[in-house]
């Protein structure tokens, strides 16, 4: 009598690596100097799952001549400043991230209120801070002349609460502000780190 063979299952492996903090080099073990950026103690421990499946094989694996593919026109949303949607290519594109940096006390946070409050229309704009109170927005907003009932505020740092707001609100527009503030508890390092920001932006452009 043949043995039956059992299908093969995903397995799931635990795997412990060091980051440094500064950089976000990685090392199977501890350094006192990261090799990096040369600063001192900046390294911590941190587990990853590593998922092995050798089934998985997909059609878009294989490489197409690039005639076969037909081009589409990409549907953007305009921000409401030429300047800004120029530098955006036509404006913003669903299911895309932008990323605005500056020093701080530049007008981050003030352009990113005007843009919540110029797209109006087809839907919510979520604004979500980890770093002023409803309050403080609120002031800023009646000094801007905003008035808009479609702009939601959530004041959270905790990124599972945040995609789960996304997710139950289905905006048109969410604003993150600031990206260093929001953290994951499946990350053991502190918010703003290396780490966190790309787990934080992976969790982020899933959930849209």
């Amino acid at each position: 009598m043949s043995k039956r063979k059992r299908p093969q299952l995903d397995m799931a492996k635990n795997k412990t690596v060091f980051v440094c903090s500064e950089c976000g080099n990685e090392s199977t073990k501890w350094l006192g100097k990261c090799p990096a950026c040369n600063s001192w103690n900046t390294f911590y421990e941190q587990k990853i799952v590593e998922t092995k499946n050798k089934e998985k094989i997909t059609a878009g694996s294989t490489p197409q001549k690039l005639n076969s593919y037909e081009a589409k026109e990409t549907l953007r949303t305009n921000t409401g400043f030429h300047e800004l949607d120029r530098v955006l290519g036509g404006g913003l594109v669903k299911g895309s991230l932008v990323l605005i940096g500056g020093e701080p006390g530049i007008g981050k946070s003030t352009l990113i209120l005007q843009i919540c409050d110029k797209i109006k229309g087809d839907g919510k704009v979520l604004y979500v801070s980890g770093e002023e109170s409803a309050e403080q927005i609120k002031l800023r907003a009646d000094r801007l002349g905003i008035n808009n009932e479609d702009i939601l505020f959530l004041g959270e740092t905790d990124i599972d609460i945040v995609n789960q707001a996304i997710i139950n609100v289905n905006p048109k527009l969410v604003i993150i502000d600031s990206i260093q503030t929001m953290y994951s508890d499946e990350i053991t390092a502190a918010a703003g780190s290396v780490s966190q920001v790309r787990e934080i932006t992976r969790a982020s452009y899933e959930s849209l």
